[in-house]
């Protein structure tokens, strides 16, 4: 995992502490990610009601039911009051649905302590090493330097890894700094792996509009589920079809990966155990979130959420990774 890479493999004095104080969080230690559903008023009441899959099914047993009354209706009743009928009645069970499907994902994503265990029994026992494939979404302005800087911990091997990035179009930028990076890895690494690195409409440009952003947003997530859905063209990609996590940390892009795969979730397209999506808060945000933070902290779409200042971690009741960047650059 990403998190094994920075706290772990590091030789970084400070970072060995702040992996004793992330690793692993107890129940009693771990703080909430992001905003409760208790805390709204509508899905609060539906959260408290929907604790198993059991309930889930119910509550779908009962959309399907009034569907099925409707259409009982219409076939007696023909007119343009019940095609309306038939209409609402589709609509009520898709929300109901919906609504269902993703109040049972933020609260499985809240039964999850993270980090996870450094390393589990089976993988200690295990001589086959174990082939990994992630996600991590780059962006201009700043992100793509901190995504690079703190993959970079120096003594990692990446032999059994497949790394694919996600570059929003027109940031040339990142990836002059992507090149740079595997450059780098390929010569001091005896085991660089593989990467690819795709190319996808750009969400949200700097200083754009909020009214346009939905346009934009759509057309990247038109080019991000082909990303998230085809495997590696390498021998990994003949074991893994999909990211077992997905790295962001804060380009406006990152919000509508995460949106894209909460849909494929909510669908039942993608296992729920895989494309686990990390938030890592961009250093620069020392006193609060930015808008990619503040809108995945209360959609509840991040299946961890980290920042690196405290006094934003105490603000928002979030983990406080402490200064990542810094800490997990590769000395010279």
């Amino acid at each position: 995992m990403f998190i094994d890479l920075l706290l772990i493999h590091s030789g970084n004095y400070l970072l060995r502490k702040y992996a004793k104080d992330l690793a692993p969080f107890t129940p009693e230690r771990q703080t909430r990610f992001r905003v409760p559903l208790t805390d709204m008023p509508v899905l609060g009441t539906m959260a408290r009601m929907i604790t198993s899959g059991a309930l889930v099914a119910g509550i779908l047993a009962v959309a399907a039911f009034i569907g099925a009354f409707v259409l009982v209706v219409t076939h007696f009743v023909q007119s343009w009051t019940s095609v309306i009928l038939t209409i609402t009645a589709g609509l009520i069970s898709i929300s109901i649905y919906v609504t269902a499907r993703h109040i049972q994902l933020t609260q499985s994503r809240r039964s999850i302590t993270w980090p996870s265990p450094i390393l589990s029994s089976k993988n200690a026992s295990s001589s086959e090493p174990t082939k990994e494939y992630y996600l991590f979404v780059l962006g201009s302005g700043g992100h793509t330097k901190e995504m690079l800087m703190m993959m970079d911990d120096g003594t990692r091997d990446f032999g059994n890894t497949h790394r694919r990035y996600l570059i929003s179009s027109g940031d040339k930028m990142s990836e002059n700094h992507l090149g740079d990076y595997e450059d780098e890895l390929k010569e001091s690494s005896s085991a660089p792996g593989t990467y690819d690195k795709c190319i996808v409409t750009r969400a949200r440009r700097v200083h754009q509009p909020l009214w346009s952003t939905p346009w934009t947003g759509l057309l990247s997530i038109l080019d991000i589920f082909p990303v998230l859905l085809s495997p590696p063209e390498t021998e990994i990609g003949k074991t893994l079809r999909y990211p077992g996590v997905i790295f962001s940390n804060g380009p406006a892009t990152g919000f509508f990966v995460a949106l894209a795969v909460h849909v494929l979730k909510l669908l039942g397209i993608v296992p729920d155990d895989k494309m686990k999506f990390v938030y890592i808060e961009s250093w620069a945000r020392i006193a609060t979130l930015s808008l990619t933070g503040k809108l995945l902290y209360c959609t509840g779409m991040a299946d961890a959420f980290y920042v690196q200042h405290e006094e934003v971690a105490t603000k928002y009741g979030l983990v406080n990774a402490g200064e990542m960047v810094f800490n997990a650059r590769r000395l010279d």
